[in-house]
């Protein structure tokens, strides 16, 4: 009997979404074949898994000191604190021989993008319905064109089973062209200064499921011809890239 509710037809299309990202999860990890394989784990959340939560903090702020000191300011972490970022979100991360190498954070409103500039104030109610990603960070010891894709197909995974329409994310100018081959685009034109972060320009990205599907196969498809037809500078070029 047909469900007129539509019911029955958006259980099917969640299935058939959940469907092509197996796939993608599949032929993303086979990208690493030869390597030791890069374990992908997730969701955690504070009130649950607290012990999960922290170590990614803490492989997280290893990297940021390392590396891009500006997210760890007083001013960023008072708006982390402000919001309860880590606390609200859920967390994934992909390990290699027990070490993290990689970490994302998904988060429902009220997104952190919209706290970080006058510019994006007025944004939010454009993506109801969607959810934040944000500190994707991958330890540039283990980057491969692997770790950021599955990362992001765990967290865009567990959003849809959650009821997500998409994704929603601010990325500096230079990750633009990444992102959008995994299904991104940009919200408009208009680039974003964040006072906290330095004079480098940003981009609200956004993407629904469908969007994300298509330009993820693609990607995959494109990522496992370069590796066996042995093309490593191709390959590299294609190197996964961070969010901050």
């Amino acid at each position: 009997m047909a469900d007129t509710g539509g019911g029955a037809s958006r259980d099917q299309e969640l299935a058939s979404r959940l469907a092509a990202m197996s796939v993608l999860e599949t032929r993303m990890a086979r990208l690493g074949a030869g390597q030791t394989p890069v374990v992908l784990a997730g969701p955690f959340f504070h009130a649950t898994t607290p012990t999960e939560v922290e170590r990614v903090r803490q492989f997280r702020d290893a990297q940021y000191r390392a590396r891009l000191s500006y997210l760890l300011s007083p001013e960023q972490l008072q708006l982390d604190w402000r919001l309860e970022l880590d606390e609200r979100s859920a967390h994934f991360h992909a390990s290699r021989d027990g070490q993290l190498v990689g970490s994302l954070r998904i988060t429902p409103g009220p997104f952190e993008f919209q706290a970080l500039a006058a510019s994006l104030e007025g944004e939010a109610p454009r993506f109801q319905g969607y959810a934040e990603f944000s500190r994707l960070v991958v330890d540039p010891e283990a980057r491969s064109p692997s770790v950021t894709p599955r990362l992001l197909v765990a967290a865009c995974t567990w959003a849809m089973t959650e009821g997500y329409v998409g994704i929603v994310g601010l990325c500096r100018r230079a990750a633009r062209t990444v992102f959008e081959r995994y299904g991104l685009a940009a919200s408009s034109e208009e680039q974003h200064r964040v006072p906290m972060r330095g004079p480098q320009p940003y981009t609200l990205m956004a993407g629904t499921w469908p969007q994300l599907i298509a330009a993820s196969t693609r990607m995959s498809e494109r990522l496992t011809r370069l590796r066996l037809n042995d093309s490593p500078d191709a390959y590299s070029r294609l190197v996964e890239v961070e969010q901050t």
